[in-house]
């Protein structure tokens, strides 16, 4: 899973970049704002930790999040795309190009040491303010190719370049409405036309707000605390709320300690955990896990996953030679403890290609290739 992270300059995105790579990633030499940087976060696993303990494996390997730290975009850059006097958007656009949704960090802290690029603190605005600068961005892309098209149609008669404009007219219609792209329905065939082009504002969207310390009480009721209803109700976004500054600190403490300082600032969870977890609500994904001597590993996928398409998330010969699957729920496997004593009670299943996969499952997979 890859996760591009987004906003207006100054709103904590490196806070918030190093807060999710858990630090991995050394930030104090970052010098050039116009690049992006790349971090790999692993995925905190409560489940996978006891499989763990049960199993003894050699290596536990927990899923994965690739985040990309992209520059902040200012009001009237994605406008800039859009009359052709913005060149740097292309390099912006290329970084997002295969990410699978956007994290929009959006401030809602005040500090007169840092001032906001918009002279004060509104998340709601500065949330429709990007927003936009994500349509202009998309509009400029559609009517760059359209351009292209009805040349190329001129010369040749092609269904597919046919189908590729009606896509696009239709595209340009919603977003000359100022609607995003996430709020459209897509056929398998429009998406197989359109796959090549970065629509930002098609993407999933997770908006992430970064309230200041002393406002640690508010995250659980952040959408009402600052009048993003709306926004919240919106097709394909989510969002959720974290003290980066004071919570990228407790996450360096250990673990005891920062048990301690959540529960004196009334913060439930880390934020590690609510972000991880908004992305996959929003995404639809979940983990499902192998467990043997070698290795205990968490693997992630999009629900309604068939046994066969998982096994093929592990090694394509897994999907071509499948047999069966081995199916143990983790409650199960735990209170059990292995595939042999699961069989001989009775609660291991043999499933078909065509089962789907529950979240939580513990699956050996048969395959003959």
């Amino acid at each position: 899973m890859k996760i591009g992270i987004v906003g207006l300059p100054q709103v904590g995105k490196t806070t918030m970049f190093k807060l999710l790579t858990q630090g991995r990633v050394d930030t104090s030499s970052w010098g050039n704002v116009r690049e992006a940087h790349i971090g790999v976060a692993q995925v905190p696993d409560t489940r996978l930790d006891r499989l763990a303990e049960i199993v003894n494996p050699k290596k536990t390997t927990y899923a994965s999040i690739e985040y990309v730290d992209l520059p902040g975009i200012s009001r009237g850059e994605g406008k800039a795309a859009l009359e052709g006097r913005n060149r740097d958007m292309g390099t912006y656009l290329n970084s997002l190009k295969n990410v699978d949704t956007l994290l929009h960090i959006v401030r809602c802290f005040d500090d007169p040491n840092i001032p906001h690029v918009e002279g004060s603190v509104d998340p709601k605005r500065d949330i429709e303010l990007f927003e936009m600068e994500m349509i202009f961005s998309d509009l400029a892309i559609v009517e760059k190719r359209l351009e292209r098209l009805v040349k190329d149609l001129k010369k040749i008669k092609s269904r597919e370049l046919e189908v590729e404009n009606e896509v696009l007219l239709r595209f340009k219609e919603a977003l000359e409405s100022e609607r995003p792209l996430r709020e459209l329905q897509w056929t398998a065939d429009e998406e197989k036309r359109v796959k090549g082009f970065t629509f930002l504002s098609a993407k999933p969207l997770l908006q992430v707000l970064n309230v200041a310390d002393q406002d640690a009480g508010k995250i659980d009721n952040a959408v009402e605390e600052y009048g993003l209803q709306k926004q919240a109700a919106m097709c394909n976004v989510g969002i959720t709320a974290v003290c980066g500054k004071i919570e990228s600190e407790i996450a360096a403490l250990p673990p005891e300690d920062a048990e301690m300082f959540m529960e004196d600032l009334g913060i439930q969870g880390s934020a590690l955990d609510r972000i991880i977890q908004s992305s996959y609500d929003l995404l639809g994904v979940f983990s499902f896990y192998t467990a043997g001597e070698p290795e205990v590993r968490a693997w992630t996928i999009p629900r309604s996953t068939t046994a066969a398409k998982a096994a093929g998330v592990i090694h394509t010969d897994f999907e071509k030679g499948f047999i069966k699957a081995e199916v143990v729920t983790f409650q199960d496997m735990v209170e059990l403890g292995s595939f042999q004593a699961a069989k001989s009670k009775g609660v291991l299943r043999l499933e078909g290609r065509e089962y789907e996969v529950q979240e939580g499952d513990v699956i050996l997979f048969r395959f003959n290739v």
